[in-house]
C-alpha cells in the first residue's frame, strides 16, 4: 500500500510537469541572419564603410606626404648641423605620432559609431520579440547559434526582419573623431 501511494504520486507527478512544459513554447532568432538581411543593418554598414573609406583615402594621403617629408629630412642630413637635424627630426617625429593618434581616434569613433547604431537595431528588435512574445505566447526566445538541433518551424528572424524593415528601415550613423 506504501508502495502504491509513491507510485501514484510519481505518476500525478508526471502528468502535471508534463503537461506544464508541453504548454512552453519556445523560438529561435538568428542574429547573424537579421543583421545581413535587415534594411536598417545594411544602411548602418553602408554608411560606417563609406566614412571608413573616407578616412583610409585620408590616412594614405597624409602618409605619402609624411614619407616624403622624411625622404627630405634624410637628404638634408648631411647638410644640417647635427643639432639642426635633431630638431628637425623631432619636429618630424611629432608629426607621425600625431598620425597615429588621430588615426586612432578615427577608427575609436567609428567602433563608437556602429555600436550606437547596433544598439538602436537591438532596442526595436527587443520591442519586436516582445511583441512576438505576447502574441504568439511564446515562452522563450533563443539565439539560434545556442541551438544544437531543432525544428525549423520555431525560428522567427524572418518576422522579426520584416517589421525590423517596417518600423526602421535606416539608422543614422555618428561618427564623431
Amino acid at each position: 500500500m506504501k508502495n502504491f501511494k509513491y507510485i501514484l504520486t510519481f505518476i500525478l507527478f508526471i502528468f502535471f510537469t508534463t503537461s506544464a512544459y508541453s504548454q512552453s513554447k519556445i523560438a529561435t532568432l538568428n542574429v547573424v541572419q537579421l543583421l545581413k538581411d535587415s534594411k536598417a543593418a545594411i544602411s548602418m554598414k553602408d554608411q560606417l564603410n563609406a566614412v571608413a573609406k573616407k578616412y583610409t583615402e585620408e590616412d594614405q594621403k597624409k602618409q605619402k606626404e609624411l614619407g616624403k617629408k622624411e625622404e627630405e629630412l634624410l637628404r638634408q642630413k648631411a647638410t644640417l648641423t647635427p643639432e639642426a637635424f635633431s630638431d628637425r627630426k623631432n619636429t618630424f617625429e611629432k608629426k607621425v605620432i600625431e598620425f597615429n593618434k588621430n588615426s586612432q581616434n578615427k577608427r575609436k569613433a567609428i567602433a563608437k559609431a556602429e555600436k550606437e547604431a547596433v544598439n538602436q537595431i537591438e532596442d526595436e528588435v527587443e520591442k519586436i520579440v516582445q511583441q512576438i512574445i505576447d502574441t504568439e505566447n511564446i515562452t522563450a526566445v533563443f539565439r539560434k547559434s545556442a541551438l544544437i538541433l531543432g525544428d525549423t518551424s520555431i525560428d522567427i528572424t524572418k518576422k522579426v526582419v520584416d517589421e525590423l524593415n517596417k518600423n526602421l528601415s535606416t539608422v543614422k550613423v555618428n561618427v564623431a573623431p
